[in-house]
């Protein structure tokens, strides 16, 4: 009775993994998925020195990495260049384009971007 179920298991595992993939999903090339995790990262800040510059990165799970040049952020993505505003990461060769940057949009310094004023404008009333 074991032999049995045991075939039986086997024959419905080998004939589910036979099938062709569902032709209602999307096909995602693995540059493109590596394209979709590149952009689930974020750019928060560029620290520069002298010597060396380190970017400040948003992880998709939340967490602030340090960023540094030849960093190997995950596989096939080694980082290239850190420099004012701006990180290069270099990607799988096979893939067009072969390098993917994050900017940091709209202000020269990253602390910038949070800043908002709360002065409104009031008419003034004589005596005031």
């Amino acid at each position: 009775m074991e032999r049995n179920i045991f075939w039986v298991g086997f024959m419905v595992i080998s004939t589910v993994s036979a099938m062709p993939p569902s032709p209602f999903q999307q096909h995602i090339s693995p540059c493109e998925k590596l394209t979709v995790q590149l952009a689930a990262w974020g750019l928060q800040g560029v620290i520069s020195s002298p010597t060396a510059s380190t970017a400040l990165m948003l992880s998709p799970q939340g967490l602030v990495q340090r960023i540094k040049v030849d960093k190997e952020l995950f596989p096939d993505v080694h980082i290239e260049n850190v420099g004012m505003g701006y990180v290069v990461a270099r990607v799988n060769p096979a893939c067009k384009p072969s390098s993917y940057r994050w900017e940091i949009k709209g202000k020269t310094y990253a602390m910038d971007a949070g800043i908002s004023s709360g002065v409104g404008s009031a008419p003034l009333q004589p005596g005031w």
